[in-house]
């Protein structure tokens, strides 16, 4: 039995040295600037949330994430069990948030009562497709051109870690997340366990595969965050934007994965930090069951070469 069932991801925090540099690659991968501060920079996607990524000043470093509280008794219930304090959110939308600290030294901040913001609306066309080729009748397919498209919402963090088993649990008891697919190597009395997909818990509703995804690697650290494009138009086209500009480095992708099953690219900003773009993820609700799989199986992707080395290098605290 978990202590509380988190809802959605909030935000993610990041420490950086020059906000100019990290707003630009942001804002060139889809995020759209809010509202800036001495101190910190909020960003957001479409999606009607105040912002879903921060940054603040100084050396780069991981902070950490929030994840929504469904209630003010679950805030409170969590402030009262940890003995933390409840603080009033000085960002836009206010709110409230008790900071923990997971497994790893990372805060995970708990959230309610962050107003929403009005949506940013935008216009998509719809794809005509083999079994539904009339989607788009009489409509010729216009992408812009020449800009970044922007990013849906902020849709899962990864990290690394060498306690997986601390950080799962951590996650599962205080949270009420639930593992989607677990990833084992060895054999035998051998076997143990290198990773977890894990969803929140809204009971009958269906959500995303994973909000949190963490891997065995040597050092703790962001592994990646992942945003959700409006398309699979907003992937190939923000590919070839990105690539145009010819300053950052591309990690991995096009491809699909095979947990989850996004339609994936990844990209490296000007830090050291790994973003995605993805399109069309599996859907699950609290029913489904939690899968095992063997490394080389399950850390596949579908189509698209494999994971290169370089990727998982850029675990970084």
């Amino acid at each position: 039995m978990s202590l509380i069932k988190a809802s959605e991801l909030a935000y993610c925090r990041l420490r950086v040295p020059d906000f100019a540099l990290a707003e630009q690659f942001l804002n060139d991968f889809g995020l759209v600037t809010t509202h800036r501060t001495q101190d910190a920079v909020y960003l957001r996607g479409t999606d009607p949330m105040q912002y879903c990524y921060v940054l603040e000043k100084g050396e780069p470093h991981f902070l950490g994430f929030a994840l929504h509280a469904k209630s003010e008794e679950d805030i409170q219930l969590v402030a009262t069990t940890f003995e933390c304090p409840i603080d009033e959110i000085d960002a836009p939308g206010g709110g409230r948030c008790v900071r923990l600290r997971e497994p790893n030294g990372y805060d995970i901040d708990v959230v309610f009562g962050i107003a929403d913001a009005d949506p940013i609306e935008l216009e998509r066309q719809p794809l005509n497709t083999g079994t539904q080729p009339l989607l788009r009748a009489g409509e010729l397919m216009r992408l812009p051109k020449g800009k970044p498209t922007p990013v849906k919402r902020l849709a899962h963090v990864v990290m690394g870690s060498s306690l997986i088993q601390e950080t799962t649990s951590w996650f599962q008891d205080t949270l009420g997340l639930i593992p989607s697919d677990e990833i084992y190597a060895g054999g035998g009395s051998e076997r143990t366990k290198i990773g977890a997909f894990m969803r929140v818990d809204e009971g009958a509703k269906y959500v995303d595969h994973h909000a949190f995804f963490v891997i065995r690697s040597p050092r703790s650290g962001l592994a990646h965050i992942s945003f959700e494009a409006q398309d699979l138009d907003g992937v190939l086209a923000d590919n070839f934007y990105l690539r145009t500009l010819n300053k950052y480095e591309h990690i991995w992708g096009i491809g699909r994965h095979l947990l989850g099953s996004q339609i994936y690219d990844y990209w490296l900003d000007p830090f050291g930090y790994v973003h995605e773009h993805w399109s069309d993820t599996d859907r699950l609700n609290a029913d489904a069951p939690t899968t095992q799989w063997d490394a080389e199986d399950g850390l596949c992707n579908q189509w698209g070469d494999p994971s290169p080395d370089r990727l998982r290098e850029c675990v970084k605290p």
